[in-house]
């Protein structure tokens, strides 16, 4: 999976567990409060699978946490991640 699909992907399992997470405190003491729990728990999971296996750099295979949705370079090769163009300037 390419990095901007596993971002976006990532984006969206992150609102989805908010949703649920709103959904089980409103209905909070009922059924539905605690499957809805769950539900956003599982969400939650899965988007730090999906962090973990399909968000890195496609030239270096530096994962890359912190950051993930503003990354435009790579931090070690400082290559882009979209492009793969080189970035000129000096590294912070």
């Amino acid at each position: 999976m390419k990095f901007d699909k596993a971002r976006n992907l990532v984006k969206f399992l992150l609102a989805m567990c908010l949703v649920f997470c709103v959904v089980g405190i409103a209905a909070s003491g009922s059924q539905t409060g605690v499957i809805s729990t769950f539900i956003s728990t599982a969400f939650f999971v899965t988007a730090f699978i999906v962090i973990a296996v399909y968000c890195r750099c496609p030239h270096c295979g530096k994962r890359i946490y912190l950051g993930l949705f503003k990354a435009v370079n790579c931090p070690k090769c400082r290559r882009n991640l979209i492009t793969g163009a080189k970035t000129k300037g000096k590294k912070r």
